[in-house]
């Protein structure tokens, strides 16, 4: 009978059924994959690269950091799974700090060799830091902060949709790498005490780290960078005074010959804090205060300007207006060469609000 010579094979595929085998690729089971979040890059000592991510960063087990040392970033990933018993994935990357000393060397080569891996978004936040980091990721999870990778990919998120601090993904950083007008900006940590705070802004050229802005510095930083922007807190210390809720709004003009370039910054707020003994219950002394104020705030944008033009770089994008409908008068070389030796001219206006002292006044009136 046909069917009897049949009966050796059905019997074979049904043991192999049963006996749980299957020629189904398993790599990429859930159980099998771990993904990163979390990436820290750092130079080791001979000129290689050292990869650092926290693992498992979404299961309910003993995280901890891991770390491989390489010449290239693929041969590092091959490493890290080498000693990792999951095969970690890169598909939910959220956020790459670079070491101070690996920003200076240049960031490009990197972020493509990143980029060239489909899984991995140019949506990923980016930034520099100072310090410990291994030690202070190891730290906040031995301290029970073991999501210590999603709470700061939170933060990063927080501080993006507020607009206050600088923030950056791969995406815009190699927009203004290869952008002839505009500089790149990250945002800057240090490590200290056990904490990672935000510390400025890191200034690229082109792809290389060449200088920061310092934090005190940072807020008149944010009024040139950003177009329209609000800063919750602006310190004068000099002037014993602290202003809040600040909107800001920043307009460029260039006179026809492109050796002065004009910036307006419109101030919008109320004061926070004042210093003893000061009146402003009437409109005469509010316009002095008021006045005294667009001094102290226009000496700290000129402080910024110097800062950036004594390293070459534009990260406010200035040399953007310069290019008109028809004509483009500067190269991207010749900009580099202008700005930095540009007359730059800076005019603040400042109106107050709720001052307290002279609202009870028109009050009284």
């Amino acid at each position: 009978m046909p069917a009897a010579r049949h009966k050796p094979l059905l019997l074979l595929l049904a043991l192999l059924v049963l006996g749980g085998c299957s020629f189904v690729d398993k790599t990429n089971t859930i159980e099998e994959i771990s993904p990163v979040v979390l990436l820290y890059l750092d130079e080791g000592n001979d000129g290689s690269v050292k990869l650092s991510t926290i693992i498992p960063p979404l299961k309910k087990e003993k995280k901890s950091v891991i770390t491989t040392s390489s010449n290239t970033l693929i041969e590092g990933r091959y490493l890290r799974n080498l000693k990792y018993y999951r095969e970690t994935k890169g598909g939910q990357i959220r956020m790459i700090f670079f070491y101070e000393a690996m920003a200076n060397r240049g960031l490009t080569s990197l972020l493509d060799t990143l980029l060239r891996d489909p899984e991995i978004s140019s949506r990923v936040f980016l930034s520099v830091v100072r310090g410990d980091m291994i030690g202070y990721l190891n730290r906040q999870m031995q301290s029970g902060q073991e999501e210590i990778d999603l709470y700061l990919y939170k933060m990063f998120a927080h501080y993006e949709k507020q607009g206050q601090l600088t923030t950056s993904n791969v995406h815009e950083f190699l927009a203004r790498v290869y952008n002839p007008y505009a500089d790149p900006v990250l945002p800057y940590y240090a490590v200290a005490n056990n904490e990672l705070r935000y510390s400025g802004t890191a200034l690229f050229r082109g792809d290389k780290m060449v200088g920061t802005v310092s934090l005190p510095d940072d807020v008149f930083f944010q009024m040139l960078h950003e177009k329209r922007g609000v800063q919750k807190t602006v310190p004068l210390p000099a002037a014993d005074v602290v202003l809040g809720s600040i909107k800001t709004e920043r307009r460029i003009g260039f006179t026809d010959s492109f050796r002065n370039v004009h910036i307006d910054v419109m101030l919008k707020g109320r004061v926070e804090e004042v210093p003893a003994g000061q009146k402003t219950d009437s409109s005469r002394e509010l316009q002095e205060f008021e006045r005294m104020l667009e001094r102290r705030i226009q000496e700290k944008l000129k402080k910024v300007i110097d800062r950036t033009q004594s390293l070459s770089v534009d990260p406010f994008g200035l040399g953007m207006h310069t290019v008109g409908w028809k004509e483009r008068p500067f190269t991207r070389e010749q900009w580099n060469k202008r700005w930095p030796v540009m007359d730059v001219t800076i005019h603040v206006s400042l109106k107050l609000e709720h001052t307290g002292m002279l609202d009870s006044h028109a009050d009284r009136r």
